[in-house]
């Protein structure tokens, strides 16, 4: 048996329609499992990435924001694959703003997506897996947490850090369950988005990673795949760095 297969799994992937989730999806989807493709502002992009990949993957809504939302879209899960064995909290926000001009409100929005999100997510998924006698949460934090960002991201880079570390408290808790946790901080992925709007900052990552190149959405995704299959049955409570080496320069 492949220990990277997902064959006979459903994952549901939280903001899975663009960028890191869509890569997530897509590489759940080509180790066999069964996916639910989450969306909140992306439905067109959903529901054409679930489309491509035919019976096996379905477009659902949900406001990670939400635990009715969130509750609503895992039972859909369950109505139509028989259930749920992956969780992939992905769905997450960013702003650039220094501190002398962050407001309360900011703050509360970057941490409402970014780590109740999380703690939602985790709380529902884990309880339909208790239902399959186990199963894998994969939360998406970043480097931002173990290290500060390029400056401007202090809101940003708590609510990475919260997720880091409420990864590490829920695996030790959800262990008797037969349910993992773990986490993936990516370093600045690339995409046609971050070359046009901000080359200079590509540019300077690319040039201070070691490996002179920037992770992309599929480097992430296959190290999410792996945190969910057979082949890391014993690892629960670590967050894997998928940054080139940056975070060693």
């Amino acid at each position: 048996m492949n220990p990277f297969s997902l064959e006979g799994r459903t994952a549901l992937v939280t903001g899975g329609a663009v960028n890191i989730g869509r890569g997530i999806v897509e590489a759940f989807h080509g180790a066999g499992a069964r996916v639910a493709v989450g969306y909140h502002s992306h439905e067109e992009d959903a529901r054409d990435v679930a489309s491509s990949l035919g019976g096996n993957a379905h477009a659902v809504s949900i406001d990670v924001c939400s635990e009715t939302s969130i509750e609503a879209a895992i039972a859909e899960v369950e109505s139509r694959f028989g259930g749920l064995d992956i969780l992939v909290n992905n769905a997450g926000i960013f702003s650039l703003l220094p501190q002398s001009e962050l407001s309360t409100e900011e703050w509360d929005k970057i941490f409402k997506v970014n780590t109740r999100g999380v703690f939602l997510g985790a709380k529902a998924g884990a309880a339909a897996m208790r239902k399959r006698g186990g199963g894998a949460i994969v939360n998406i934090a970043s480097i931002n947490g173990f290290h500060p960002g390029f400056g401007n991201t202090a809101h940003y880079d708590a609510s990475k850090g919260a997720v880091v570390a409420y990864t590490r408290s829920l695996a030790a808790e959800l262990a008797p369950d037969k349910i993992r946790v773990n986490g993936v901080a990516p370093g600045l992925v690339d995409s046609e988005g971050l070359r046009e709007f901000f080359p200079d900052l590509a540019t300077m990552v690319e040039e201070r990673t070691p490996s002179k190149t920037l992770t992309t959405a599929k480097d992430v995704a296959q190290t999410v795949v792996f945190l969910a299959s057979p082949a890391a049955q014993q690892m629960t409570g670590e967050t894997l760095v998928v940054d080139g080496g940056y975070l060693l320069t």
